[in-house]
């Protein structure tokens, strides 16, 4: 599996590179942008390392993350990033999930990514499912993931960062993209 780089009408979706490791560090630290995200602030040397294992990570296997870099396409300046993990027990289904720098929010940016990350997996031909969890309370993300054309499969209360919260399991199937992207 490997489909980077990818352009879209304003932005690449790549592999990390040094150049990214400040603008990562920094969005990775604002508290606002980790709010509903699985992974916590990381010290700059942590930072650093992930960048460096990302640049040479393998995309694709199954149970491992992989993050995308999302960088707007004439400066190359990092925007955001994207992660996926292909499921160890069904490798047919792709978890996704998103994050943008707090200046870059509300701009199509992460749609933009998002979307054409989509096509590709699907392209590839054997994801059949693509699945996006967030939390009830993040409304950005859940219009994102609706306007991508995935439905609302599942509601669970659970601890999340030391706190109760509902979170919420969307999901596309390969027919209904297809079907989404011919309407």
């Amino acid at each position: 599996m490997n489909f980077l780089p990818q352009s879209t009408e304003r932005l690449v979706l790549r592999r990390f590179t040094d150049l990214d490791l400040d603008r990562f560090f920094s969005y990775r630290q604002d508290s606002q942008v980790a709010q509903f995200q699985s992974w916590s602030m990381l010290p700059y040397r942590e930072a650093q390392s992930f960048i460096e294992e990302m640049q040479i990570a393998a995309m694709g296997i199954p149970g491992e993350w992989f993050q995308i870099a999302i960088a707007h396409k004439q400066s190359n300046l990092l925007l955001g990033d994207i992660g996926m993990q292909i499921y160890t027990e069904n490798p047919a289904i792709v978890e996704i999930g998103f994050t943008l720098a707090r200046e870059e929010q509300g701009k199509g940016y992460a749609q933009e990514a998002v979307q054409a990350l989509v096509c590709s997996i699907f392209e590839l031909g054997y994801i059949n499912q693509i699945v996006g969890i967030t939390d009830m309370r993040n409304e950005p993300s859940i219009n994102l993931l609706r306007r991508l054309g995935m439905n609302l499969v599942q509601s669970d209360e659970v601890e999340f960062k030391g706190e109760l919260c509902i979170e919420q399991t969307f999901e596309l199937r390969r027919e209904n993209w297809l079907l989404h992207k011919a309407g």
